[in-house]
């Protein structure tokens, strides 16, 4: 695939996901949490009689707005899939575009792009794919699907996370390679993406010591306020996993259009082999 197709296809790859998407997991976890609590006050035989309607009316709607959530899930899994493979195929293209001009370079211009190389390698052996329609199944199921999200997140995270580490130093030796060819570089802007370890540990943490209030609260006491706890610290992490990629997306606008300008051999021979 050439440089300017993988250059084009970026507003495909790229996402911005709407924060009014964060609607369908939040109706999905009120409903669930009306559920549970009902269920909960069946258990300690509190108008028992007058909640089979409600589950039956909360089980159906719960069931809907967890479908509809899922969505969301594989939109972000399927988001971080998109951008990284776009991103090792456009990267490998820039440096195979620069080490067919390096030829007339100097010796620091071809050290940067054996370091590009080693950086490059690092990236791809570094990232894998995860299935995004297995996580959305996984996080649709009613309930105990709110554990599988957050390890959705969590993974997804991390992901961004080290995808972003490890893109930066690749970035950084390209452009000392296309400055030392000649070339107009381009402009490599820090954007760290967090991988929020703290928030999983205190989540993790919080919910072990709600496991041990079974004991008070007996079992049904204790998965209800895991329940709660996973719920809404998922609620927030979906938050963060729709709003940390923007600032490293929009790095790659900047960037992208900048590689174009410095290689233009490159772009004019994807461009030929295109419209063959």
């Amino acid at each position: 695939m050439g440089l300017l197709t993988l250059v084009q296809m970026r507003p495909r790859t790229d996402l911005v996901v709407p924060v009014s998407w964060l609607l369908l997991p939040l109706a999905s976890y009120l409903l669930w949490a009306v559920f549970v609590v009902s269920w909960w006050a069946a258990g300690a035989g509190v108008g028992t009689e007058d909640l089979a309607l409600v589950f039956s009316v909360l089980g159906m709607a719960g069931l809907a707005a967890s479908a509809a959530a899922s969505h969301l899930v594989y939109a972000l899994v399927n988001r971080g899939n998109l951008h990284s493979s776009r991103t090792r195929a456009l990267l490998w293209n820039v440096i195979s575009g620069l080490e067919s001009r390096i030829g007339t370079a100097g010796q620091g211009a071809l050290l940067s792009l054996n370091s590009a190389e080693e950086g490059f390698y690092r990236l791809s052996r570094g990232e894998h794919e995860r299935s995004a329609v297995l996580w959305a199944l996984l996080a649709s199921v009613p309930i105990v699907g709110w554990i599988f999200l957050f390890a959705a997140l969590w993974f997804l995270s991390r992901d961004f996370a080290k995808h972003s580490r490890l893109e930066g130093p690749v970035l950084e030796d390209m452009d000392r390679t296309m400055k030392g060819a000649g070339s107009q570089g381009v402009s490599v802007r820090s954007t760290p993406v967090g991988s929020h370890d703290v928030l999983g540990a205190a989540v993790a943490i919080a919910s072990v010591i709600e496991l041990l209030s079974v004991f008070l609260l007996g079992p049904a006491g204790g998965l209800v306020l895991i329940y709660l706890t996973v719920g809404a610290s998922s609620l927030i992490w979906l938050d963060l996993s729709i709003r940390d990629p923007i600032s490293h997306f929009s790095s790659h606008s900047q960037f992208e259009p900048e590689i174009l300008r410095s290689l233009p051999d490159s772009v004019a021979d994807s461009g030929t082999g295109g419209g063959a």
